[in-house]
């Protein structure tokens, strides 16, 4: 405590002593000091550094660090020795302004230092209890933790006191018939280990309810008492610290099992179709019922799952999450265990494309009388093949480009697995994707007119209508030539049908249904790939038919249960109800039903029914 007169004066004479050592003091020396003074006095004031009472007309000046310190030194004794009640607010000489404390509820300081936690000298709290527990005086340089392990060891002290152990001990035990063992170990465990009392609140589990009504009983004793000793209210004070204490951890406990559900699940979730995951997907992903999982854990959370999964290895193994890259830079997680799987669905789908998309560009160009590379050379065939993968299979090529690979392959030990490398090498394009030059050069030359298998008049024909041969062949992918074509046509189709149903308002519902069916397929469906291919892609996955009868009967069949089912639901469907969201309720329905019980792979079923549920839509006539 400064009088602020003295004070200032003070300042006054220690600046003109001191001007030549330092020149900063030079505005504390002139005139007008007091002014400038009381300019860096408010500034502290407004920081709550500093809090000026008057006191018989005199203004004293009180630092708030100095109680701070105060403070924090009490409470380094009762560290030492237990016994030493703690401060309480009453205790505080009445001379001292109350502005010198920072007031606040006891949950808000204890759950908010235990989140976060600032230890520096610039507040002096005082944490207010209920009405019957006076406050108490805290200061921010003390660690929260130990003010908590004061509070259990204060308790344990109690507990230490015989008739107080066996009096508590008994009332525990008979508000909890048949857990008188359990109960025991917890109050022998809370008792009997000072120095880990901290980590047993933390950790107790099940044992929240214990604590609860430990401290509950604890305080419906003491507050019978009709005059408190300090040894009574600092029980009080402790009783009420571990109460929130225990809630806050309590809460923590619920998080954590919480976020470990969900990880759980998104874990699942990863593993379904389509099996490969940007950042973005995943942060989308929702339960069972619907709820973000990001919100049952945190985005730091979530980060910190994905690094440990693509980070943590068994032994020598890889690690469960692996990340690759595409052409356009878009990261992507995928599941070790789903790495040769997709690849082996990737190929089968780009494989009847490609094949029919060269034989047909190579009919074209020996129609002009042009032979290319690849229809010549296996090393130009293989770099074709390459092209058009990476063309319209971009994620099939990242794949096979990884560095993982190697090592997944090698690791891969599931029954009749296909083998990838060979002599440490990648196998080629065409043993992948099984395509055959002569075979495709063969189709290629069956389509071409009669006379050009005559060489004779081949040459002749040759001569009067081969057009130049540009300096630069332009390599561009012949599969993503006819996919884009496909597209095109079938946008062209959709504008025809909505052009028709404009003409009757009747019809709008069916036109906006339409619509939304082709926005949220740009959800379902890569950019690189049609819905029509990603339907043969998981019909291959959940169709384990032998023989193309029974295959393409169950395929129909799964086909028309899933038209029955969506018939009864468009005679209802509305164009605001209608989304992805909707379409995966839906999907989840109907592969839930006994017909569709029986087939084994669930998850892309599930996915098929969507994807079939969007191609009805987007394909509903025109009236």
């Amino acid at each position: 405590m400064l009088e602020y007169g003295q004070f200032a004066d003070y300042v006054h004479r220690y600046a003109q002593h001191h001007i030549e050592e330092n020149s900063a003091l030079e505005s504390y020396c002139s005139s007008d000091y007091k002014a400038v003074l009381e300019a860096e006095i408010n500034g502290l004031v407004a920081d709550r550094q500093v809090v000026i009472s008057s006191i018989r007309n005199k203004d004293y000046i009180f630092v708030v660090p100095y109680f701070i310190e105060k403070y924090n030194g009490l409470f380094n004794q009762i560290e030492a020795n237990i016994s030493i009640p703690f401060p309480s607010i009453n205790d505080m000489p009445k001379i001292v302004p109350i502005d010198v404390v920072t007031k606040k509820q006891a949950d808000e300081i204890i759950y908010g230092r235990l989140d976060k936690e600032e230890i520096n000298d610039r507040t002096l709290y005082c944490i207010v209890f209920s009405k019957t527990v006076p406050s108490l005086i805290y200061p921010s340089s003390f660690p929260i933790a130990n003010l908590i392990n004061l509070a259990l060891k204060k308790l344990q002290e109690l507990m230490h006191k015989e008739e107080s152990h066996d009096y508590f001990l008994k009332k525990l035990s008979i508000s909890n018939p048949g857990k008188e063992l359990s109960i025991k170990t917890f109050f022998n465990q809370f008792c009997a280990n000072p120095s880990t009392v901290l980590d047993i609140l933390k950790n107790t589990g099940d044992n929240f309810y214990y604590w609860s009504q430990l401290c509950y009983f604890i305080k419906q004793d003491y507050t019978k008492l009709k005059d408190f000793a300090p040894e009574d209210i600092t029980i009080l004070q402790s009783v009420a610290i571990i109460e929130i204490a225990t809630s806050y951890y309590k809460s923590k406990a619920a998080e954590k099992l919480q976020a470990q559900a969900a990880f759980e699940q998104l874990d699942i979730l990863m593993k379904n179709p389509p099996y490969y995951y940007n950042l973005n997907d995943i942060r989308k992903m929702k339960d069972k019922t619907g709820i973000p999982l990001l919100g049952q854990y945190k985005e730091e959370q979530l980060m910190n799952h994905l690094k440990a999964k693509t980070q943590e290895s068994i032994g020598n193994q890889m690690p469960e999450l692996l990340i690759f890259k595409v052409n356009d830079g878009n990261g992507y997680y995928i599941f070790k265990e789903r790495v040769i799987p997709l690849i082996i669905r990737l190929a089968n789908d780009v494989r009847i494309l490609v094949r029919e998309a060269l034989i047909k560009s190579w009919y074209n160009n020996l129609k002009e009388y042009e032979l290319l590379p690849e229809m010549k050379e296996n090393a130009a065939f293989e770099r074709c093949l390459e092209r058009e993968v990476s063309s319209i299979e971009p994620v099939l090529s990242a794949l096979l480009n990884a560095s993982f690979l190697p090592v997944v392959a090698f690791e891969d030990q599931t029954p009749g697995h296909i083998t990838l490398f060979r002599n440490d090498s990648l196998i080629s394009y065409s043993e992948l994707l099984m395509l055959s030059r002569q075979e495709l050069l063969a189709d290629a030359k069956l389509k071409l007119p009669f006379w050009y298998a005559m060489p004779i008049v081949s040459f002749i024909m040759k001569l009067l209508f081969k057009k130049p041969k540009p300096k630069v062949r332009k390599e561009a992918s012949a599969a993503l030539k006819i996919q884009n074509e496909l597209k095109e046509k079938e946008s062209e189709i959709l504008k025809r049908r909505d052009e028709d149903d404009s003409i009757d308002p009747k019809n709008t519902r069916r036109r906006e249904l339409r619509k939304l069916a082709v926005e949220i397929e740009k959800e379902f469906v890569p950019e690189s790939s049609t819905l029509d291919r990603e339907l043969k892609g998981y019909m291959h996955e959940w169709n384990d038919r032998i023989g193309k009868q029974n295959y393409e009967n169950l395929g129909e069949d799964v086909n028309s249960l899933i038209r029955d089912y969506f018939r009864k639901v468009l005679r209802t469907l509305k164009a605001d109800t209608f989304n992805a969201e909707r379409i995966r309720r839906l999907a989840e329905s109907l592969v839930d039903t006994p017909s569709m019980m029986k087939i084994k792979n669930h998850p892309a079923l599930k996915r098929y029914v969507e994807l079939y549920i969007i191609k009805i839509v987007k394909n509903l006539p025109s009236n």
